[in-house]
């Protein structure tokens, strides 16, 4: 279930990314995420995004097609994370993904979003797939000490 959460999580970053001007351009966020959403839409993107990574338009993606996503801007705005769940896709493991293999795991992660299997995958259902945020670790207070050193240097208990 957690390394569904998180593919799907990915996923939803790298279906979000489909709206890129041109190929190879860094798309943009999360732009067009908000409403509900149906299985043929999220393939839609899937092929849009398909598309935009295929340069050489030989119908699959390569690493080489993929390496856009780990240089900048990319790489600090999810690009890697991206390329992983891609990579995931390639279902064969011929290390070339195919449009098919691209639809098929829009369709996998489709189905692990709609969870009250409406056709329909709701911003509640999406929200609840994302990993929670890690809460921000709390603030320390350092103490002055008041207790006297030994010769050591070390603080020793109150009398000592």
């Amino acid at each position: 279930m957690i390394r569904t959460a998180f593919a799907s999580s990915a996923a939803l970053v790298v279906l979000a990314v489909a709206g890129a001007a041109a190929a190879q351009t860094p798309p943009p966020g999360m732009a067009g995420m908000g409403g509900p959403q149906t299985l043929e839409a999220m393939q839609a993107r899937q092929d849009q995004m398909f598309d935009r990574l295929d340069v050489n338009t030989d119908g699959m993606i390569t690493g080489n097609e993929l390496a856009v996503l780990t240089q900048p801007p990319m790489n600090q705005a999810g690009g890697p994370r991206m390329r992983s769940m891609i990579t995931r896709a390639d279902a064969d493991r011929n290390a070339r993904i195919s449009r098919d293999e691209m639809r098929n795991a829009a369709a996998a992660l489709f189905a692990s979003l709609d969870a009250d299997h409406d056709g329909l995958v709701s911003p509640t259902e999406r929200a609840a797939m994302m990993p929670a945020a890690a809460a921000p670790a709390p603030a320390r207070m350092t103490v002055p000490s008041t207790v006297p050193a030994d010769q050591t240097g070390m603080d020793v208990p109150n009398g000592g």
